[in-house]
């Protein structure tokens, strides 16, 4: 659920740039702006991007089950909170247009502050009410999360995503991993 939620989030901030600069690119990216080496990644170069950066479970904004077990015995779903940050992978020639970006990207969250399907008849299958907000950082969080990225400060805003609702009784199908990148700089040759 937490990959279709943030891809949902990636495709629909896509969509509406692309529809306010008339853009046929993709200027969000679900990626993180470092390899597991700390290198920039080509893919976030010149891009926004988009990535997980904390998960915790939403134990507030319910009142607590009687018992941990769901009616069918199995236990309760899991309402969780991601935290992702919106993040400018851009050169410092355009870091205005970074600038730009974030601040496109702020109107959409603040004009789609909560996605349902009625709204958004895409949401998967699953998700049925996401809400966003600024997760406030002061000063020497964005230090120690930019450290813990170990990465140099960029432009960049954190959201808290909720509730994202994680309920092993309602799975009906799990996309396998990919074992293998395909490469795509030789042509397919078929056998």
């Amino acid at each position: 659920m937490i990959d279709l939620a943030l891809n949902l989030v990636c495709s629909r901030l896509n969509s509406h740039l692309s529809a306010i600069y008339s853009v046929q690119e993709d200027l969000v990216v679900l990626a993180p702006l470092s390899d597991s080496e700390g290198r920039p990644t080509a893919k976030t170069h010149n891009r926004l991007a988009l990535f997980m950066t904390n998960l915790t479970e939403d134990t507030v904004s319910r009142a607590k089950p009687k018992s941990a077990r769901g009616p069918l015995g199995g236990r309760r779903p899991m309402h969780l909170d991601v935290y992702f940050m919106l993040a400018s992978g851009h050169d410092p020639k355009g870091y205005s247009e970074g600038l730009k970006l974030i601040s496109t990207a702020l109107m959409f969250f603040q004009a789609n502050a909560v996605m349902t399907p009625e709204r958004f008849p895409e949401m998967p299958t699953g998700l049925s009410n996401l809400t966003f907000e600024i997760a406030n950082l002061r000063t020497e969080e964005v230090s120690q999360m930019w450290g813990a990225l170990e990465r140099r400060y960029v432009p960049s805003v954190m959201f808290k995503m909720r509730s994202v609702i994680i309920d092993a009784g309602a799975v009906s199908h799990i996309t396998p991993l990919i074992r293998t990148p395909e490469d795509t700089t030789r042509p397919r040759q078929d056998v």
